[in-house]
């Protein structure tokens, strides 16, 4: 089977086929299911780059995709896998997650970035990792899925399935955008699970919903008060000030991000931990890694080729800052008893943050 795969990948990297996705019912690389799904039609016009792209997911596809999942299973006892597709027998998502990031889930699993704005594949498919923070302060993947439509039911299905594989309890954090589909989906599939939105793209909405000469003469006193709150009642004290002085009481968009405020506004959040994280920006600066990988015009099979050389080059960066804290010290600034055990215990890029935030300050 392995040969034949690497046979069909050499054709996948010509001319696009009008080729898809297709195997009829449920597969698990755990449990193989041959009872139908949902019967309902998955039918979407997706746009990208200026051009309007039809999807095409039977046939070929589908098998290929099958075919590299149970190989990776083979290579990988592990590794876990699923698949559904829709009575017309069109792939409608599909999740995995390899042994690796599983072990990384049990380590670093209490905060997780759930991001879904890249376009990875020909048929328009929505590419949705879901990734963390390592010790070293460095991105990585918990698991991954290809969605057919970015909805509630889809959602849902995506977080049970992570949650079905993953070492451990739920999330304590999960940080995404304000989507309300998402929002629904969180609530529904992760109810203990905080969920943080993306000061990041909050953020950067202020140039939209603010006029230029509001923006430019009030943008800095807003971003101070966000970041530079030391508690929830200052923020709040220092937000209504700031709305009356600029004269922005009556601006619709401020005061709708002012009563989710315990949702996004550090002061108000930081009773949960974050990992030092606040936006969905480095899931996003993930996809960047990875476009280097991979294009919108990959079929899955050749999009999982190309993600799994991407995913070794970021391992082995995190391998190379495991050999480079093993074999360098920890320098301390201060001869403090206290920076020594730390220096025993945490990695270079931990012990930087906690002397840039406690010792500094001493």
């Amino acid at each position: 089977m392995r040969s034949t795969l690497f046979k069909v990948l050499g054709d996948l990297a010509g001319k696009p086929k009008k080729n898809g996705l297709a195997r009829e019912g449920k597969w698990s690389g755990t449990l193989l299911e041959s009872s139908g799904v949902e019967a309902r039609r998955r039918r979407r016009w997706r746009v990208e780059n200026g051009r309007t792209i039809r999807e095409q997911k039977n046939g070929h596809d589908g098998d290929l995709l099958y075919m590299h999942f149970e190989n990776e299973k083979e290579k990988d006892p592990s590794f876990v896998y699923r698949m559904e597709s829709d009575e017309e027998k069109k792939v409608t998502r599909c999740f995995w997650a390899d042994s690796r990031s599983r072990r990384a889930y049990s380590f670093y699993g209490d905060v997780v970035i759930f991001d879904t704005t890249y376009n990875t594949n020909r048929y328009g498919m929505i590419f949705a990792p879901l990734t963390g923070v390592n010790n070293h302060g460095q991105t990585i993947i918990f698991a991954c899925g290809f969605l057919n439509d970015e909805t509630t039911d889809s959602f849902v299905w995506l977080f049970k399935e992570f949650l079905n594989v993953m070492p451990g309890n739920a999330p304590k954090m999960i940080i995404t955008d304000q989507d309300p589909t998402m929002t629904k989906a969180i609530s529904e599939a992760l109810p203990h699970t905080f969920h943080r939105y993306c000061s990041w793209h909050i953020l950067n909405k202020f140039s939209e919903k603010l006029d230029a000469i509001k923006y430019r003469d009030h943008y800095q006193d807003f971003h101070s008060c966000i970041w530079n709150s030391s508690s929830a009642d200052e923020f709040d004290s220092r937000w209504n000030e700031l709305i009356e002085k600029s004269g922005l009481s009556d601006n619709k968009w401020l005061k709708s991000i002012y009563e989710i405020r315990s949702s996004w506004i550090p002061a108000h959040v930081n009773h949960c931990f974050s990992a030092g994280m606040s936006s969905s920006q480095r899931a996003e600066s993930q996809h960047s890694f990875f476009k280097d990988y991979v294009s919108q015009w990959n079929t899955l099979v050749k999009f999982m080729v190309q993600f799994r050389r991407g995913l070794l080059h970021q391992r082995n960066h995190e391998l190379r800052e495991d050999h480079i804290n093993i074999e360098e010290k920890v320098k301390t600034a201060m001869s403090l008893d206290i920076e020594d055990d730390m220096a025993k215990v945490y990695t270079r890029k931990s012990s930087k943050f906690v002397y840039r935030n406690i010792f500094v300050q001493i």
